[in-house]
């Protein structure tokens, strides 16, 4: 995969993980605990699991291609872990790579 190509997918990988991580937070959690509905938690839980596991695929890729430091490779995973960080992320990589995304 050329390095645009993989730093764009890692891109927008982290900015989605990171709105499923929200959406799990702020909308499933509550729906489960003051609204009575365990299964909005698992639906939601399991699409945040699946894009969480490609988002590290995705980085493990770009990092043993060399597309990306270790230093910011390490950035993109920490803030995969922290509601709003996957924000940071995908402008973070957007910026150091100079990427574009269509409008």
């Amino acid at each position: 995969m050329k390095t645009s190509t993989s730093l764009r997918a890692l891109s927008l990988l982290a900015l989605v993980e990171g709105a499923s991580l929200l959406a799990l937070v702020g909308i499933a959690m509550p729906l489960k605990y003051f609204g009575g509905m365990p299964e909005a938690v698992r639906l939601v839980g399991m699409a945040h699991g699946l894009l969480f596991l490609g988002t590290t695929a995705t980085l493990l890729h770009v990092l043993s291609r060399g597309h990306l430091s270790a230093l910011k490779g390490a950035g993109v995973f920490a803030a995969s872990l922290i509601p709003f960080a996957g924000l940071w992320s995908h402008r973070m990589l957007v910026r150091s790579s100079r990427i574009r995304h269509p409008a």
